[in-house]
């Protein structure tokens, strides 16, 4: 079982702007069933976690998550809705629990 109060640390620590080069990035996977064996293999945080974080912390609704590769490690690039209704892309690392 997981620990929330854990993960949702975790997230919060794990929401940090990568450099350029990685929202540059061509290197993300359109194929759900193949990110999810990703996620689990390399333990890295999953959307559920990325999104019940997002809402506990008020920053919004997750909208669309993409599972992307750099050099430097593995990275979600989402869409969020703001409380207020505005949408919001940006990109965090998915590095593991």
């Amino acid at each position: 079982m997981v620990d929330l109060g854990r993960t949702v640390a975790a997230v919060a620590a794990a929401v940090v702007l990568l450099p350029c080069a990685a929202s540059r990035a061509d290197d993300c996977l359109t194929d759900w069933g193949m990110a999810g064996q990703i996620v689990r293999r390399e333990n890295l945080i999953t959307v559920e976690e990325v999104s019940r974080s997002l809402a506990a912390d008020g920053i919004g609704k997750l909208v669309k998550t993409t599972l992307c590769r750099t050099e430097a490690g593995y990275f979600y690039r989402l869409v969020i809705r703001s409380p207020t209704g505005q949408l919001r892309t940006t990109v965090m690392t998915a590095r593991g629990r």
